[in-house]
């Protein structure tokens, strides 16, 4: 899952939409977008969508 998944899931454009749509603020999306998304709170928009977006939760070292 990736910040492009939450986007399409939550229908936003921008950052901005889906730092509304998710409450989780810009700077960290934007972390996000740069690191990827920790496997924890993947595991959570996991639960949180019911299934419709699913975690990658394969560690990267």
């Amino acid at each position: 899952m990736n910040t492009s998944d939450l986007k399409r899931y939550y229908k936003c454009k921008t950052r901005r939409d889906l730092s509304y749509a998710t409450g989780y603020s810009e700077v960290t999306l934007w972390k996000w977008t740069k690191k990827g998304i920790p496997p924890r709170t993947q595991a959570f928009l996991e639960v949180k969508t019911n299934g419709k977006l699913k975690a990658d939760l394969q560690i990267s070292v």
